[in-house]
């Protein structure tokens, strides 16, 4: 009990720091049914893991909201963050944190302290919704009537704004509608591909409104200035991999040293039976999780094998990782035993530099993370006895 509690441990520790996430811990309570409800006389001080057909937040929520369902009804004040996918996501109570959501329609009627992040079929901010923070969106169609705090940007088919936005606009259309409500304090800057699909009134905007023609995409390639961004993206993304890498590693190593030196050891000496075992994993296991999905019984264990399975693709490719860095380093120095936290910075840098190699790079990054996940579902398996 005490191992699975470190490892357990490590692993939120770990996910924490890569995804950044910064609200408060709190318990966790599940909650499954197929019309589930959560009263408004309830008191909640946990965050909530929710999942079934039909699902009403009534009740006050002091954590996080994280659910999954056909239909979501939030009606209540929730403290924490809401990360939630369904068909149809509604939301009419006011939420402290952020707004992840991913369904086909979200409709928006309460408040959102800070960021909306949405991907939809259809997004509707209605005229009592008010964002304080950014609205990041990808969606076929969005409705803005109430008010954003500060910048709406992102891409969609149909962009219709009547709302208000305190700061700019930046949006891939191809279909904009500014009306003569709408108030947009700083600039608009909006890409199409062609001319006259965007209807702005005049009054609307403060700032300045710009249009970007957009270029084919074998024009944007040779230009040098995109070349420069391109390269330096590249070299930013490779960097943020490196350093996540190793914090997730140095989280690994000190909080479960037992543990990650076992799936080391099992990657180190069978990489292929770790491959096979990873790409089995993959291929077995959506199929397992829709299954449990669709059985009420099934719906904990599948919400739990979820995150542990979320959990083993994020730290699989740790683990090869050190793997390789201590490889790396026992080729350098063979007279030596490589400690782990260098082992993990170059192995860190070393997979870190190989996955950006062009043509071959995703492939070798796809057999790290497959030998990482063989290992650790191998590890979970009861040991031969003798």
């Amino acid at each position: 009990m005490i191992k699975l509690t470190k490892t357990l441990f490590a692993f939120c520790i770990s996910v924490l720091l890569l995804l950044s996430f910064t609200s408060p811990i709190h318990a966790v309570q599940f909650k499954t049914g197929t019309s589930l409800i959560l009263a408004r006389d309830q008191k909640i001080d946990e965050t909530i893991f929710a999942a079934g057909e039909k699902i009403t937040i009534d009740a006050d929520i002091a954590g996080d909201l994280h659910c999954a369902g056909q239909s979501v009804v939030i009606t209540s004040n929730i403290k924490g963050d809401v990360l939630c996918v369904a068909q149809t996501i509604k939301i009419t109570g006011a939420v402290d944190g952020n707004v992840r959501v991913m369904a086909q329609v979200v409709d928006l009627q309460g408040s959102i302290s800070r960021n909306l992040n949405v991907l939809a079929q259809n997004l509707i901010l209605s005229d009592t919704s008010f964002v304080k923070g950014d609205i990041l969106f990808g969606v076929q169609t969005i409705d803005l009537l109430g008010d954003g705090g500060r910048d709406l940007a992102g891409a969609g088919e149909t962009i219709n704004i009547s709302g208000s936005l305190l700061r700019n606009a930046l949006v891939n259309v191809s279909s904009l509608q500014v009306s003569d409500q709408a108030k947009i304090k700083g600039d608009l800057d909006y890409t199409t591909s062609v001319e006259g699909v965007a209807t702005i009134s005049s009054k609307a905007v403060s700032g300045q409104v710009t249009r970007h023609e957009m270029a084919p995409q074998e024009n944007i390639s040779k230009t040098e200035e995109v070349k420069e961004a391109s390269s330096f993206a590249i070299v930013t993304v490779a960097l943020f991999g490196v350093v996540s890498f190793f914090i997730l590693a140095c989280a690994l190593i000190y909080f479960d040293k037992h543990r990650t030196e076992k799936i080391v050891n099992t990657i180190q000496t069978k990489p292929i039976t770790s491959i096979l075992i990873g790409l089995a994993v993959m291929v077995v296991y959506p199929i397992s999780f829709f299954i449990l999905l669709v059985t009420i019984v099934g719906l904990p264990l599948a919400t739990v094998s979820l995150m542990t399975y979320i959990i083993s693709l994020i730290t699989g490719s740790v683990y090869t990782s050190i793997v390789i860095g201590w490889n790396a380093v026992k080729l350098i120095n063979k007279s030596k035993t490589p400690n782990s936290f260098l082992s993990a910075i170059v192995g860190c840098t070393v997979l870190g530099v190989t996955v950006n190699i062009p043509f071959i790079g995703w492939f070798i990054g796809l057999l790290t993370m497959l030998s990482g996940l063989g290992a650790i579902f191998s590890t979970l398996l009861p040991e031969k006895t003798k």
